[in-house]
Formats: structure tokens, sequence, C-alpha cells
């Protein structure tokens, strides 16, 4: 089984949903949306795949939530 993905604490998974909810911009969406799946226990890969970004993209984005925050 695949090792989740870490996120750092800045937000909570009902914030991180809001904010993907809220969003006007896709692109911006699509970061929160991935960022609220792997709050939620998914997989870098397994997430990615339904905001349809590819692997290494998503993990830049989780690497630049865990040290910058939102």
């Amino acid at each position: 089984m695949p090792k989740k993905a870490y996120l750092a604490d800045h937000l909570s998974n009902g914030e991180l949903k809001k904010r993907y909810r809220a969003s006007l911009d896709p692109v911006e969406a699509r970061r929160w949306h991935l960022l609220w799946k792997i709050s939620l226990g998914w997989t870098i890969k397994n997430a990615a795949v339904p905001v349809v970004i590819n692997y290494q993209y998503a993990f830049k984005i989780i690497k630049k939530y865990n040290e910058l925050g939102e």
C-alpha cells in the first residue's frame, strides 16, 4: 500500500474544502481540491487523478503548502 502524503496543519480539512468550493479560479480550485483530498488521507497519486493533474505537479503543490502555508 502506498504511503500517505504528509500535509502540515495550516488549515483543517473542512477549511480546505471550503476554499476549494469557494474558489472561482479553476487552477486555484484544483490546488485546493488536491490539498483537501490529501487531508482526507488520500495518496498523492490517487488524489491527482480526479483533480486532473500529474504526480510531479501535485507533489510540488503539497511541498509548497507544507513549507509556506496557504
